[in-house]
């Protein structure tokens, strides 16, 4: 081949191609995602068990799941902190304490209120259950005892300061159950009926005052269905 042969072959041979740049190593391309994730943000991974509702704070949350965008309550003395409840308070020992509820249920009235008769007012100033000795007798709402034991005619007696200013009497009681100065509320038992003081016969008078005296009596019909019970 003359040397004229070889420069026009040299001519016609396509020249090699070679890399712009150096080659990336496996850890150099781990430390660039890395940086992707650290510009960009997290990556919201779905929560196992959870399905496609679980989206945390991009989305919608199972109701209760508390999985995402909670803040975290401070660490205390002892324990992991944990995610606060955000519905913390609404159905505390607080709020249950602030329950109505009838003295008694299930029997029938047999005296109601207003009705007139030989009372010393002329007129019947409460309510009155036909209830078997023994039955229990709870307070219909939250306050503190102010009176608990012997009340003359009332017998055995108990009357509460209801959180509202009113006063709660359980009359004719065979035994009871709190205590002068005792916070209770709605559904405490407070004592059992019976039929002692001037009764003729077992059962629960229950009164309701705007004061502490007696001729101060309303309506205690009115004044539960105030609070949501019926009677």
């Amino acid at each position: 081949m003359t040397g004229l042969q070889r420069a026009m072959n040299r001519r016609q041979r396509p020249t090699e191609q070679r890399p712009t740049g150096r080659r990336l190593s496996h850890r150099a391309i781990g430390c660039t995602l890395l940086g992707a994730l650290v510009i960009t943000g997290p990556v919201t991974v779905q929560a196992v068990g959870h399905g496609a509702e679980a989206q945390g704070p991009l989305g919608p949350e199972p109701f209760g799941t508390g999985l995402y965008d909670l803040p975290l309550a401070p660490l205390g003395p002892v324990g992991p902190v944990v995610p606060r409840d955000p519905f913390w308070g609404l159905f505390s020992a607080d709020a249950w304490a602030d329950s109505w509820t009838a003295p008694v249920s299930g029997h029938p009235v047999s005296a109601a209120y207003g009705i007139t008769g030989g009372w010393a007012a002329g007129y019947h100033t409460g309510i009155d259950w036909a209830t078997p000795t023994g039955t229990t007798v709870r307070s219909v709402g939250p306050g503190t005892v102010v009176l608990a034991g012997e009340a003359g005619d009332y017998g055995n007696a108990v009357i509460i300061k209801m959180t509202d200013g009113y006063y709660a009497l359980y009359a004719h009681l065979s035994s009871v159950a709190v205590r002068v100065g005792q916070q209770v509320s709605g559904g405490t038992q407070v004592g059992e009926s019976g039929d002692t003081g001037r009764s003729t016969g077992p059962h629960l008078h229950f009164e309701v005052r705007a004061g502490e005296n007696y001729g101060s009596d309303v309506d205690p019909v009115a004044y539960l269905a105030r609070h949501g019970v019926t009677v």
